[in-house]
């Protein structure tokens, strides 16, 4: 199947690139639902992610991730934003070249860093992936993450230029 003919659209990127608001307003203007994977794992553990990775570990929630993945390619044609870590699994990475059309949004480390520190919801939404500092932690994942992003993305979209509304105008053309 190609691209062209898989309805859903996956939205992929490191955090803070945008996945979640430029998911709402795509999907808006594609009169499709938008799903967005943080929030559905949030609602199911009855907890913020960062409590169930203190809790249960990264490991527990790399696993209900890739469980809810499998589950979504069963529901009709959304728009969704991933976690920044979705593509770290081989099977993640074959379901979302398989189902949807992958968009990635990209940012430079300054972008995601700033967008990070300016998000009062970071420390809820976004639990440190390792014991580094915040910009060291970037650059190692980051840079860990874009040759599996790059794998999986069939467009890439620069979310650190323009507005949200200018990112989706260039997405839909």
């Amino acid at each position: 199947m190609d691209m062209y003919h898989k309805k859903s659209i996956a939205l992929i990127g490191f955090r803070a690139t945008g996945k979640t608001l430029l998911g709402r307003i795509l999907a808006q203007e594609c009169g499709l639902p938008f799903v967005d994977m943080d929030e559905m794992l949030s609602e199911s553990f009855s907890m913020s992610i960062r409590n169930w990775v203190a809790l249960a570990g990264w490991e527990s929630f790399r696993e209900a991730e890739s469980r809810l993945l499998a589950q979504l390619v069963e529901r009709p044609p959304m728009v969704l934003a991933t976690g920044g870590g979705v593509v770290l699994s081989d099977s993640n990475r074959l379901t979302l070249r398989e189902h949807f059309t992958v968009l990635w949004l990209q940012a430079s480390f300054e972008s995601i860093y700033q967008r990070i520190q300016d998000d009062p919801c970071s420390d809820s939404q976004r639990p440190a992936l390792s014991m580094l500092t915040a910009e060291e932690e970037i650059r190692q994942h980051l840079a860990a993450r874009l040759p599996l992003y790059r794998e999986v993305a069939d467009f890439t979209l620069r979310t650190d230029q323009g507005t949200p509304a200018t990112n989706v105008e260039e997405i839909l053309s």
